[in-house]
């Protein structure tokens, strides 16, 4: 029995263009009947998504990891009825990362096999909005250095661009006291809770993050100044702040976090609008295609 492949593309990733997209197909064909889709904008992902998707065996999410998350979202009903696998075709590709993957997208998608791996899915709730992620969450100092950076500066410099973003984000440093299930952590510049080991294009953000262990792991990073952000930031950009002075660690299946004053939140590197005080847990599992 031919199995039902169905690629999503997404125009907004930093490599996507026509031939490069057609090269992907001709890669993917070994797996089964391909059949290929590109949502018209974001605002009708999730119902093209869903259409386009009809009967398929296998979803490939041809992108960066925000479409790897607008997908997984999609078809947030069907989690348990298809197979996922991702070809990297966007700025940071943190969770092709995590699933072996190389980072050349047609390199990865002839890596692609029918073996599987089963992989947690968190679930984030703050307020009115209800988010699935796949990778990780990241607030405060890295949603300033998102907000810094435009689609067109990514495009162009590709991972470099979070850490020119960066750049311009420690201009304006902002701390919050933050509250993880209890325990009070002040100073705080940023916070993540990740499913995966790296974030912002393959900063290890949390070195002992398993995708599969049905846990989270949360970093909290405090500073008191610039220069303390920039000594703290280095040894985070090399993974080793698990025991530096400002780093707080914990590892657990639900969080809960607030912030005063409040963090905005990206989710797996996207801005939906997630603020605290936030909730995030493990909702269940999906499989993803492995490498060879």
């Amino acid at each position: 029995m031919t199995t039902a492949v169905t690629v999503v593309f997404n125009p907004g990733s930093g490599q996507s263009d026509d031939s490069l997209q057609d090269e992907v197909v001709h890669e993917l064909a070994r797996l089964g009947e391909v059949h290929r889709i590109e949502p018209s904008s974001e605002g009708t992902f999730t119902e093209d998504v869903r259409a386009g998707t009809e009967g398929a065996d296998l979803v490939v999410a041809a992108g960066g990891d925000g479409t790897v998350n607008m997908t997984v979202n999609a078809l947030e009903d069907r989690l348990t009825q298809v197979a996922f696998a991702v070809v990297p075709l966007g700025t940071g590709n943190d969770f092709a990362r995590t699933l072996g993957l190389p980072s050349d997208p047609l390199e990865a998608a002839h890596a692609l096999t029918t073996g599987t791996r089963e992989v947690d899915v968190g679930l984030v709730s703050g307020g009115t909005l209800r988010r699935l992620f796949v990778n990780g969450c990241l607030g405060g100092f890295p949603v300033k250095s998102n907000q810094a950076i435009d689609a067109d500066l990514k495009r162009k410099l590709g991972p470099l661009a979070f850490v020119v973003g960066g750049a311009k984000a420690l201009a304006d440093l902002d701390q919050s006291t933050v509250v993880v299930n209890g325990q009070r952590i002040i100073d705080c510049i940023a916070v993540g809770v990740g499913n995966s080991r790296t974030a912002g294009g393959g900063i290890a953000m949390w070195p002992c993050a398993l995708p599969d262990d049905g846990h989270l792991d949360l970093c909290a990073l405090s500073a008191t100044s610039i220069p303390d952000a920039v000594r703290l930031g280095a040894k985070v950009k090399g993974g080793n702040h698990q025991d530096a002075e400002g780093t707080v660690m914990i590892r657990g299946p639900e969080f809960s976090v607030g912030a005063d004053p409040p963090m905005e939140f990206n989710v797996d590197g996207e801005l939906v609008g997630l603020r605290t005080p936030a909730r995030f847990e493990i909702l269940g599992r999906a499989l993803f295609l492995s490498a060879e």
